[in-house]
């Protein structure tokens, strides 16, 4: 499975570079299929045990996660891949690894006029040392876009936004709680194009 991970990533790598090429040689060829990817650091928390657990087995850290999103030509798909942890607790999760398709509810976005996005986006997550290994996580991701609609004339405010996240397992071990998502909610600050 790591091998084919690795492939598929090197695909897309050799893939977007290929293309970037292509189009920067001739400026009447057609768009890239992979767009210029932009990184965001994403100061967050994280809760878990939301919904069937007992009130107690809640708990919420804070979560450091860091993003790269690569867009396609489609407005209907567009990539990511990252890391996220709970660097300030012992108790808080490890690193994880995520990566996978978003998939824009393009409708929604366009009606709410850029303010909001939502995106449904089915993630491998990989998890570090100690961990489950790798797992299938549906994620619902809901995006309030303020430093675009109220900061347009300065670069580096202008992407700054509020994000909430609900990750479902899909993999889950029979005899564990069918569903049991995780809350990821904070800023998405970008720290390059």
């Amino acid at each position: 499975m790591k091998r084919i991970v690795k492939l598929v990533a090197g695909a897309m790598v050799l893939a977007c570079v290929a293309n970037t090429a292509v189009a920067q040689e001739d400026p009447t060829a057609t768009p890239p299929l992979f767009g210029t990817p932009s990184f965001a650091v994403l100061p967050s928390f994280l809760t878990s045990c939301v919904i069937s657990c007992d009130a107690e087995a809640s708990n919420t850290d804070f979560n450091a996660r860091f993003q790269t999103v690569i867009p396609t030509r489609s407005p209907w798909f567009a990539l990511v891949g990252g890391l996220q942890w709970g660097p300030a607790s012992d108790e808080a999760h490890g690193p994880i690894g995520f990566f996978g398709p978003i998939i824009p509810l393009v409708p929604i976005n366009n009606a709410t006029g850029g303010w909001l996005g939502l995106s449904v986006d089915p993630l491998l997550v990989i998890t570090g040392a100690g961990g489950d290994g790798m797992d299938f996580v549906l994620e619902g991701a809901a995006v309030l876009n303020f430093g675009a609609m109220m900061m347009k004339d300065m670069p580096f405010w202008s992407g700054l936004a509020a994000f909430f996240l609900i990750d479902q397992n899909i993999t889950t071990e029979s005899g564990e709680d069918s569903f049991n998502p995780v809350l990821i909610y904070g800023l998405a600050i970008p720290i390059a194009p």
